[in-house]
């Protein structure tokens, strides 16, 4: 069955994107707006997008539970402030993160709902969260307008925070262990999260290997 998307309505077009283009990684964004109130919220329409220079990109739907609120928190405070920062999500923190994502008022603070406790990062005013087995801390790099109140916000990476019990040397080479974070990312239906476990492994292979030479 094919389904042609701008004859569909915008509830159905998310349920297909959503349902299929999984797993997603969650980006926790970490926000302050001019007032120096802190705000988290988690987004699934995420990725990295490059290493040189360093982008994230994450997609900021317009979609707002709030009553007359065009803009979601996290999106004004960037475009105002040009800068953020991104956790990634362990299982030990998914119940907080979730807590996160309830359509409080503006001006309450996320750190306060989920009982999250702030750090301070090293080179943006946007708070760190004590505990997330990574960080990054970004500038807004570009922002792309899709529709009002709504678009895709890419920042360069200006530090990359990763605990040290995950980190390690092999060969002379840095190795980051992923599997011991425990992260969990978004799969499809509401509510429904994925542990990274039970990875496939396939070396890639070599044209000479597939071709003989």
């Amino acid at each position: 069955m094919q389904f042609t998307m701008d004859e569909l309505d915008p509830a159905t077009r998310y349920k297909l994107l959503v349902n299929t283009i999984t797993p997603r990684p969650i980006a926790w964004v970490l926000s302050e707006d001019g007032e120096g109130r802190r705000n988290a919220a988690p987004y699934s329409f995420f990725n990295a997008m490059g290493g040189t220079p360093p982008l994230l990109a994450i997609g900021m739907s317009a979609d707002n539970q709030r009553e007359g609120v065009a803009e979601k928190d996290s999106l004004a405070n960037i475009r105002a402030r040009g800068e953020f920062a991104v956790a990634l999500v362990s299982e030990a923190q998914a119940e907080a993160m979730n807590l996160s994502a309830a359509d409080a008022p503006p001006g309450v603070s996320e750190f306060d709902l989920a009982g999250l406790e702030a750090v301070e990062a090293t080179r943006v005013a946007a708070p760190l969260l004590k505990g997330a087995p990574v960080q990054f801390e970004c500038r807004l790099w570009q922002f792309i307008e899709t529709s009002p109140h709504a678009g895709i916000v890419i920042g360069e990476v200006l530090v990359t925070h990763i605990e040290d019990r995950f980190l390690g040397e092999e060969n002379g080479r840095l190795r980051i262990d992923n599997p011991a974070m425990q992260l969990v990312g978004r799969t499809y239906g509401a509510g429904e999260y994925v542990r990274n476990a039970a990875p496939l492994h396939m070396d890639r292979k070599s044209w000479a290997e597939l071709s003989g030479d």
